[in-house]
């Protein structure tokens, strides 16, 4: 009866975003089998009766319809878009990776944890950083621009900054004491989403502007 069980019970799948297209990914219930009432029933069963395997649906917490209510801009920032080549495409390698990112109630969304460590074997190429007093070269230069972005658009969508530091030379793209530094792997961006309901982070280069907007529910 368990090996009958575990051929078709399955865990059930909550709704999530795409991380390309940003679609919902819908939802799938999952099957449980009540083995003890399958087993009473095989018990009390007399000769011809039809027998079925107990089976119990579970809904996943987080379904389709919750993440269809993700529809209001809470919160939206761009800076304009500047520097070399090698400096753009580590910010598009940056928001690309942060793009399309569900954050549900009461996570912390870790920049570091999100985008993970910046190595040439990801496409990063060495631009401009600022590390303590002096701008030199380093693998992903211009990533803190993703990273502040982002910082403001958590502000204007009132969400909780849980961790966030300024660079000690103010970067050009943003006003002094609104930015938002960012090193791996021990200088991080983090927030949590300290609303009720799931948010979406959405990033990308538009009109040469890098934008950052959180997505939320229209309440």
């Amino acid at each position: 009866m368990e090996e009958l069980a575990r051929s078709i019970q399955r865990p059930p799948r909550p709704a999530a975003i795409h991380k390309e297209t940003g679609e919902i990914i819908p939802h799938a219930n999952g099957i449980y089998v009540d083995i003890d009432a399958t087993v009473h029933q095989v018990l009390q069963a007399t000769g011809g009766t039809e027998l079925k395997v107990e089976r119990v649906e579970i809904v996943p917490q987080l379904r389709t319809e919750h993440l269809a209510e993700l529809t209001k801009v809470l919160g939206d920032f761009s800076t304009p878009v500047m520097g070399s080549p090698a400096r753009v495409n580590n910010i598009r390698l940056s928001l690309a990776a942060i793009n399309n990112t569900l954050v549900l109630p009461g996570e912390v969304f870790s920049f570091n944890g999100v985008v993970g460590e910046r190595t040439p074997e990801k496409g990063y190429r060495n631009a401009p950083i600022i590390l303590g007093e002096a701008v030199v070269p380093g693998v992903g230069g211009g990533i803190c621009q993703t990273s502040t972005t982002l910082y403001n658009a958590v502000r204007a969508a009132g969400l909780e900054v849980v961790e966030r530091r300024i660079h000690s030379i103010a970067p050009s793209y943003i006003q002094h004491g609104r930015d938002a530094t960012v090193a791996w792997p021990h200088t991080d961006f983090k927030f949590r989403n300290n609303t009720e309901h799931p948010v979406i982070v959405r990033a990308g280069i538009q009109g040469w502007r890098v934008r950052v907007w959180i997505v939320g529910r229209n309440d």
